[in-house]
């Protein structure tokens, strides 16, 4: 179940997710890839979104509020193998869309 005392709260991360087309599809896309990770070039390559706009998604710049961002909420995490990150759906973020599709 969805740990709602941890990082942002279970109510934060859906109004996050409601107020973002671009945070959704990311969330959605790493979802259906769990537990492989991604880079962005791929996130933006499969879901149709411009790479840049799928980095202010997963870490936050510009009009996208750090602090909405998808690795801030903990539902995605960051995973760095040499000169390369990837981005994963964290237990948390499965957690979450598993208690959403419940709902």
């Amino acid at each position: 179940m969805f740990d709602r005392g941890s990082k942002a709260g279970f109510e934060d991360v859906s109004r996050s997710l409601r107020k973002s087309r671009v945070r959704s599809e990311i969330l959605m896309y790493l979802y259906n890839n769990y537990p492989e990770v991604s880079y962005p070039a791929e996130i933006a390559r499969n879901t149709g979104i411009d790479p840049k706009n799928i980095l202010k998604g997963l870490i936050g710049t510009g009009r996208f509020d750090v602090a909405k961002s998808l690795l801030k909420q903990g539902v995605v995490e960051k995973i760095e193998r040499g000169d390369e990150t990837y981005y994963r759906l964290s237990e948390r973020g499965k957690s979450l869309i598993e208690s959403m599709q419940e709902a």
